[in-house]
């Protein structure tokens, strides 16, 4: 697999910034041709499930082929029967290549925040800077019908306010929460069937979209006094006799504050637990006003006051408790100290602050599919774009943050792209 010409080598060929989601990746993608065709038949198995390359290569050891199954999982919330070979076969580079580290951010996730909003705001001559805005949700899109096809032209924030785009509108809505917006967006009072049919195929879509399951999260901030000194920052808990894919049976726990002391007071560790995408939300949904999920998350979150609520978070993280207790044994005692954090996080929890129908961790394969089926940058709507775990490559961040630069880039001039390649070339960054 790691060899020249194996999987994992090939599947990190061709860069995400050479792709894009329309024909003019005839051009961007030209450079690495040579490199296109070397995958040759390689290509069926890097697009199906890992299960099959491991059947074809002879790995047939028990211990070995439930490792898989484990870090399939934790990449997609799917077992290696349904995830697609290419990401566990790249990710076999990041763990195991000369001089491979599993790492973890200076300054935490927040530093990844900022490094993209620093992308995003950063002036250059021949670019326009942009803006973030925070607490900014968009109530609908703009829709109208533009030489014979639905077209989206703008926003609409949720204080009335307006803004039209130049170019386009990228969303990384996931696809089931992108039909309640189109949805929420038509002007029923005058009716277009053009737009109407447009927004009938995302719905379409997203209906026959099968999802993964949600999470518990558990957040905490403890004493480090008395801990090992060369206390690791990962770790994985489960049984690997159980099915990967059992509810709660992986608990994923990364202490930062290992590498990073600075996210924490001195004398602190932050640690991070969570069940990897096998919570039932179906155990939470009762609880939502409406007691059902429609898509669209509401201000009012009644529910975080009920005494019903309390107790099922309770219940829900003592798998995350135990787990921890295998790595930090009085990690309830420190926990209990003066001044230490404790916060559970819910599928609810998932649902509200990142605005996750459900919940869900991402897509999963459709019914009678090994693999998930993904769309690319573009939808049935033009000037509107997807990008996220519901568009392809697929689930994760470096899938995620691939289907972002995709998508700009089918927005962005080939010419424009393959200056920026060149440019990154120079810089050893691509």
């Amino acid at each position: 697999m790691m060899k020249e010409g194996g999987l994992s080598r090939n599947s990190a060929l061709l860069p995400p910034l050479a792709l894009r989601g329309d024909l003019g990746a005839a051009l961007t993608m030209s450079p690495y041709l040579v490199k296109f065709l070397k995958i040759g038949m390689q290509g069926t198995l890097l697009t199906g499930p890992f299960t099959e390359s491991m059947d074809k290569y002879g790995l047939h050891d028990k211990f070995l082929r439930q490792w898989f199954d484990y870090l399939a999982f934790a990449l997609s919330g799917l077992d290696a029967a349904h995830t697609q070979a290419a990401p566990v076969a790249y990710t076999m580079i990041d763990l195991h290549d000369e001089g491979a580290v599993l790492d973890y951010p200076n300054g935490g996730m927040d530093s990844l925040i900022q490094a993209l909003a620093s992308g995003v705001v950063k002036e250059r001559d021949d670019v326009e800077s942009g803006e973030v805005r925070l607490k900014t949700r968009v109530d609908k899109l703009i829709l109208a019908e533009e030489d014979g096809r639905a077209k989206c032209s703008g926003v609409i924030l949720e204080d009335g306010s307006m803004i039209r785009a130049k170019m386009g509108v990228i969303c990384n809505a996931p696809l089931w929460n992108m039909a309640r917006l189109l949805e929420g967006s038509l002007d029923y009072r005058r009716p277009n069937e053009k737009v109407m049919e447009a927004v009938r195929e995302v719905r379409e879509q997203a209906d026959t979209m099968e999802m993964t399951g949600s999470f518990m999260h558990l957040h905490l901030g403890i004493p480090a006094d008395g801990l090992p000194d060369d206390l690791d920052c990962h770790h994985s808990v489960l049984d690997m006799e159980d099915d990967i894919t059992a509810e709660q049976n992986l608990v994923i726990v990364s202490i930062p504050t290992v590498f990073d002391p600075s996210l924490a007071p001195e004398g602190w560790h932050v640690v991070h637990a969570y069940t990897a995408a096998s919570e039932d939300f179906g155990d939470w949904e009762r609880l939502i006003d409406r007691g059902f999920d429609n898509g669209k998350t509401d201000k009012a979150n009644d529910y975080q006051r009920s005494a019903e609520y309390k107790a099922l978070k309770d219940e829900k993280a003592e798998a995350l408790w135990i787990a921890l207790e295998r790595i930090i044994p009085d990690i309830r005692e420190r926990a209990a100290r003066k001044g230490s954090v404790v916060e559970v996080g819910t599928p609810l929890t998932h649902r509200r602050f990142n605005r996750r129908f459900r919940g869900t961790y991402g897509p999963a394969p459709s019914a009678g599919k090994d693999v998930w089926s993904l769309n690319g940058a573009k939808t049935p709507v033009d000037g509107l774009l997807a990008c996220g775990d519901c568009c392809f490559p697929g689930i994760g961040l470096p899938g995620v943050a691939a289907s972002g630069t995709i998508a700009a880039n089918t927005l962005a001039e080939p010419s424009a792209q393959r200056m920026l390649m060149a440019e990154l070339r120079t810089k050893g960054a691509l």
